[in-house]
């Protein structure tokens, strides 16, 4: 798979507790093309001391500048199945369908940590084919 780095939310991430990625993607003028988006998780890096990871896709359709979004904002809009540590011990790929039409002009990821002395890495995108 070749990765763009305008389309990453999260590059080799570390994750230690719940947090949002790296970084929100503007779709602009995508936004609402009817075009799929596939989202991708990769573990890079394997986690330890956590009970489970959920990652949820994130939108805002705020008419703001991104800056200026509130946790308030933002809604899920699709959301993985609840990993448990085992399945995410060490490196692994998470799929996800596409993201729905109309899911809004900015996306970021939440991930969900539940445990504690939770560690591990992951990268993060969208995709324009679906992912093995």
């Amino acid at each position: 798979m070749y990765l763009d780095a305008e389309l990453l939310f999260s590059h080799a991430q570390k994750i230690t507790a719940t947090q949002n990625s790296e970084k929100c993607l503007d779709l602009g003028a995508m936004e609402g093309t009817g075009m799929p988006i596939f989202p991708f998780v990769q573990v890079v890096e394997g986690f330890a001391g956590l009970t489970s990871l959920t990652v949820h896709i994130q939108s805002s359709n705020a008419d703001k500048a991104m800056a200026e979004l509130t946790e308030d904002d933002w809604q899920t809009v699709l959301s993985g199945q609840k990993l448990p540590l085992s399945d995410i011990t060490k490196p692994c790929s998470l799929a996800f369908g596409s993201l729905p039409p109309r899911s809004g002009k900015y996306l970021r990821i939440k991930y969900e940590v539940e445990g504690t002395a939770a560690k591990g890495a992951v990268t993060a995108g969208l995709a324009l084919d679906r992912q093995a």
